[in-house]
């Protein structure tokens, strides 16, 4: 069986090996950017078999945020998972994040990326093929 393909959007390094290592390790499929246009161009390979988006908010560099790449994930796939990542920008989830997501305050641990993915994965019917 095929491993669930789980998108990370994150430009601090140390964080990406982190995640990368807790999703791999939990039986997850592991694709990395650092940046948001990077990533939404990712989203619009025909190809894209991402089943689920952990991002950051404030990524560097660039003018885009990890609202921004939310967004944009959910047009195309309008159940995708959503887990956001912040350290500073949780006052505007409500306002700004996509419904049925989670947000994570840094610094956390990399079991609360897994649960929360696994906890929106559970509550979203598989696609189709």
């Amino acid at each position: 069986m095929e491993s669930v393909l789980v998108f990370v959007v994150e430009d601090d390094e140390l964080i990406q090996a982190l995640i990368a290592d807790a999703l791999e390790e939990a039986g997850f499929g592991v694709a990395i950017t650092s940046s948001a246009e990077k990533a939404i161009g990712m989203l619009d390979a025909p190809d894209a078999p991402c089943r689920a988006l952990v991002t950051d908010i404030n990524l560097q560099p660039g003018t885009l945020t990890g609202w921004d790449v939310a967004r944009h994930a959910r047009q195309q796939q309008p159940e995708l998972p959503v887990i956001y990542m912040t350290g500073g920008s949780a006052n505007e989830w409500a306002s700004l994040g996509v419904p049925n997501s989670i947000l994570i305050q840094k610094p956390f641990v990399p079991a609360q990326v897994i649960t929360a993915i696994s906890q929106l994965l559970n509550s979203v019917p598989p696609p189709v093929d």
